[in-house]
């Protein structure tokens, strides 16, 4: 055992322990908006324990196995379960409404891998697991209700892969679509770690199942490195989801909408836009939907539908235009100012988006464009 193998190891166990117990002890608002989030939550810090229990067994009473195998039980269950685990958490910070209906795909999952569990114990309590060592062993052994079994699995964890990737590239798509059509900057709330978390965990769980071929050290000190980076980057992150809840809220909340002032429900888009283009309100750094649809006594869906509709864009989109537009015509009236203070006067945070925002729309950069 080198001392590289038994740092990384004891590394991957205590933060498995601290974060499992972080998890279940800090606190989440008791409100609605949150009850899925808290109960991924309390999942979350019992998966972490319990794999650094297994974690610790697995060290100090030497169980690693370093023999090559194709299809390995152990391997399937975990990362099937780990897929399951992972994409019901992603899914739900991108939807915290998820219906009961969405939420019984998962559990539908957990039950079929609760029953392939239950068979193999079954199973192994009456024969001997085959070792499957290549594909010539699946071949001649492909009878045995242990082999079937391991296939099934296997068959069952990829079409997991495949149905999670469809519905997080449908959540996140919707999630994107609401921010896009709620705020006027998204860069902080887009949630691009929530991305790299769902297709890291996918590709670490085909890793275990491929590094079961090829098992030796070099490989476990290779995929234990991997696993701590990745769970303790995803336990930040996922911990941070906290802070910024309340900011996306109103975005992914149908709740709290103003109603239609029916005294305008006869006046046009242009009209509207008239008046929010003279009181150019769409300034204001991190202006809402909501706040321009006040501005207006107009109710947010409806302006919203005016802005998709009429605009042929989100409101992200548009908002951004018009400040693109006033941010043109300062810096033709004003060349000497600096570009910092044209980013502020143009309702930007910070002048870097204001820069990428100008380069996407204008297709060059601010001072390229004012040269």
């Amino acid at each position: 055992m080198t001392y590289y193998y038994l740092f990384i190891n004891l590394t991957f166990i205590i933060s498995g322990y601290i974060t499992g117990l972080l998890l279940l002890s800090f606190p989440i608002p008791d409100i609605d908006f949150l009850k899925n989030y808290a109960i991924s939550s309390r999942i979350l810090a019992a998966s972490y324990i319990l794999l650094a229990i297994i974690s610790t067994a697995v060290l100090f009473l030497g169980l690693a196995d370093y023999q090559p195998e194709y299809l390995k039980f152990s391997g399937l269950l975990i990362s099937s379960t780990q897929s399951l685990l992972f994409s019901y958490t992603l899914v739900t910070l991108l939807n915290p409404h998820q219906s009961e209906k969405r939420n019984s795909v998962f559990k539908i999952h957990g039950l079929i891998i609760l029953l392939f569990l239950i068979g193999y114990v079954l199973l192994i309590m009456v024969q001997h697991d085959p070792v499957l060592t290549g594909m010539s062993d699946i071949a001649f052994k492909i009878l045995q209700p242990l082999t079937i079994l391991r296939i099934i699995f296997f068959a069952f964890y990829l079409y997991q892969i495949l149905d999670y990737s469809r519905r997080f590239s449908h959540d996140i798509g919707k999630y994107n679509s609401s921010i896009d059509n709620y705020f006027s900057e998204t860069g902080t709330i887009r949630l691009n770690w929530i991305k790299v978390a769902f297709f890291s965990a996918l590709f670490i769980g085909l890793m275990a199942i491929i590094f079961q071929t090829l098992p030796s050290l070099l490989f476990d000190n290779i995929f234990t490195t991997v696993i701590v980076i990745f769970y303790t980057g995803f336990a930040i992150n996922f911990i941070n989801y906290k802070k910024i809840y309340h900011i996306i809220e109103p975005a992914l909340n149908t709740y709290g909408q103003i109603e239609i002032d029916h005294t305008f429900k006869k006046l046009s888009w242009d009209l509207y836009k008239q008046k929010i283009l003279e009181s150019k309100i769409y300034l204001k750094e991190g202006i809402t939907l909501i706040e321009i649809a006040q501005s207006v006594n107009v109710g947010r869906s409806t302006l919203s539908n005016f802005i998709n509709t009429e605009e042929n864009q989100n409101f992200n989109s548009w908002i951004n235009q018009l400040r693109i537009t006033e941010a043109k015509s300062l810096m033709i009236n004003n060349p000497g100012v600096p570009i910092s203070y044209i980013a502020m006067k143009s309702g930007y945070s910070e002048p870097s988006n204001f820069s990428r925002e100008f380069k996407q729309i204008t297709g060059e950069t601010p001072l390229a464009w004012r040269k």
